[in-house]
């Protein structure tokens, strides 16, 4: 083998290196399940959606803050259903047997979601996300990871499920 032949092949061996990295990239695009909070569109990354289900049976706490509704048995495990309207001072119309509860799950964190409609799935390219708008401010804007050409809000599950005002000890 000679010196040109050598050179061709460390260079396709780079070339062959490059690619590999570029598909350890960060994720460009997720699976989201799409949502109404009337009067705006809302997303949750799929993978932290465990199911999607009727509102039924819901049982009031007394004593708990405004944004948890109640509790709900979902086979036998029993979770906390929470309205998140209130972290984004929408106009609230009351909860009926039309509502939809989609749950989330992250680790051993899960609770349900109250919305007014199941939009469906999609796929959600990061890079096309735009900031949310500066007037929003509080607990809500740190919810929000992004916004869609379409105007879809993109929920950030990693700061909802750490975020400490949604967890209740009652010790």
């Amino acid at each position: 083998m000679d010196l040109e032949d050598q050179e061709i092949l460390q260079k396709r061996a780079r070339m062959i290196r490059g690619r590999k990295k570029e598909k350890a990239s960060p994720v460009e695009s997720l699976l989201a399940v799409e949502f109404m909070l009337i009067p705006e569109k809302y997303a949750f990354d799929s993978i932290y959606v465990s199911e999607v289900m009727m509102l039924h049976n819901l049982t009031t706490i007394p004593g708990t803050p405004s944004f948890i509704v109640g509790i709900m048995n979902v086979r036998g495990s029993i979770i906390s259903v929470i309205d998140l309207k209130i972290f984004f001072n929408l106009p609230m119309k009351g909860i009926s047997s039309f509502n939809k509860l989609l749950i989330v799950k992250h680790q051993q964190m899960e609770f349900g979601i109250i919305t007014d409609e199941i939009v469906g799935t999609r796929q959600i390219d990061i890079h096309t996300l735009s900031a949310p708008p500066g007037t929003l401010r509080g607990v809500g804007a740190d919810f929000i990871q992004g916004i869609t050409p379409d105007g879809t809000i993109l929920l950030n599950a990693s700061n909802i499920f750490s975020d400490n005002s949604l967890i209740i000890n009652q010790k």
